[in-house]
């Protein structure tokens, strides 16, 4: 949700679709250069550690995303060559990358409970339920922006990062 709330919101922010793919090739470069690395990590740690941890990064990020949102006036968002506006997309979309460590995560614990004739079901089923929910926070991150603002996808990041922690924790 977040990453598409940053770029909706940025867009609506600067009126400049080069920002928005700029966002967009930061996602896309960053997923692709840390997902080997965040396998490894999957892989050789327990994965309610590894996830755990990708949620605690996640929601720190989150959190310094609301100091330098709250700090900045609503003017500095409106300039696609301010450097508080992408330092703020920076931090944003670190919060959303260091979380994929946990969606790796999940798809393995499913590998990891489900009998080995049933497993492509399995997967197929992971995949399909990604698939949806991507389509699905994507039409909740236009309706967050469009109807309360970025300090509302802020505050649902931190507080769904944060019960997360308390799901995983308990």
């Amino acid at each position: 949700t977040v990453w598409f709330a940053v770029t909706f919101w940025v867009y609506l922010e600067t009126r400049s679709v080069f920002a928005t793919g700029v966002i967009a090739g930061i996602f896309l470069g960053l997923t692709a250069l840390c997902g080997v690395w965040f396998g490894s990590l999957v892989d050789h740690h327990r994965k309610r550690t590894v996830m755990l941890g990708s949620s605690a990064a996640s929601l720190g990020l989150y959190a310094a995303s609301l100091v330098v949102y709250l700090a900045a006036g609503p003017e500095t968002f409106r300039d696609p060559a301010s450097p508080v506006l992408w330092g703020f997309v920076l931090l944003m979309i670190a919060g959303v990358i260091v979380g994929n460590i946990r969606g790796i995560a999940m798809s393995t614990v499913v590998t990891l409970l489900v009998p080995e004739p049933d497993r492509d079901k399995a997967n197929g089923l992971v995949g399909t339920t990604s698939g949806v929910s991507f389509l699905v926070t994507s039409v909740i991150s236009g309706l967050l922006i469009g109807m309360a603002g970025m300090l509302s996808v802020l505050l649902v990041a931190l507080v769904a990062t944060a019960a997360a922690i308390v799901h995983l924790a308990a």
